[in-house]
């Protein structure tokens, strides 16, 4: 299971955390930022809430995490049961499981491939 540095400003208002997330894009400093407004414990080390088992955090983090584009510097904000979050992206993308209905179809595509090798291969002969 991956482990992800999580870097992120919790806020509870959707207006603040679009007015976070501007002043983010002008260049402001996210540390500074998650010191002064993240309503998450993590605010007084500047946004580093630590290193979590990828299970353990929100699917909506994991998955902005995991399709993020490399060239921002941050995310968000993203909605969760917990508020707005802003994270800022350190390290290796999670890797996201497949559904379970697209596991379900590679399994029968593998499945299909092996049959039709198996209809092309000549019979063994004794």
């Amino acid at each position: 299971m991956q482990t992800i540095a999580l870097h992120h400003i919790l806020l509870k208002s959707s207006l603040l955390a679009q007015d976070i997330a501007q002043e983010l894009e002008l260049g402001a400093d996210f540390t500074e930022l998650a010191r002064e407004y993240s309503a998450c414990p993590s605010s007084h080390q500047g946004g580093f809430a630590g290193y979590h088992p990828q299970d353990d955090l929100p699917i909506e983090l994991i998955t902005a995490l995991a399709t993020h584009d490399d060239e921002k510097k941050f995310i968000g904000p993203i909605e969760t049961t917990l508020g707005f979050h802003l994270l800022k992206p350190v390290g290796e993308k999670p890797k996201l499981a497949l559904s379970d209905q697209n596991a379900n179809d590679q399994a029968i595509d593998a499945v299909d491939a092996l049959s039709e090798s198996a209809e092309d291969a000549e019979p063994l002969s004794n």
